[in-house]
């Protein structure tokens, strides 16, 4: 007797993509509120690349939890940077 849902769906080919997009937009989110909280340039940095090697703990270096070029600490400066640059009200 076969059971269709014990078939493993594959990975969409653009999930890592989408992932990324949203993780960017979400901190950009996080780094708004930072923003508005009063945080400096550096302490949002700082708190938001710790969140994200948090999330991607233990680092792993393939499939879906390994962490994209897209968060690295460089990407995650330059979205908080350009965050801080618009003044978000």
């Amino acid at each position: 007797m076969a059971f269709p849902w014990l078939d493993p769906t594959p990975f969409p080919k653009d999930g890592a993509d989408r992932r990324a997009k949203v993780a960017c937009a979400e901190l950009a989110s996080r780094a708004s509120l930072l923003f508005r909280l009063g945080f400096s340039a550096a302490d949002a940095t700082k708190r938001l690349c710790a969140r994200i090697a948090w999330e991607f703990d233990p680092p792993s270096k393939k499939g879906p939890h390994s962490r994209p070029p897209a968060l690295s600490d460089a990407a995650i400066g330059k979205i908080v940077a350009e965050t801080y640059a618009r003044r978000p009200s």
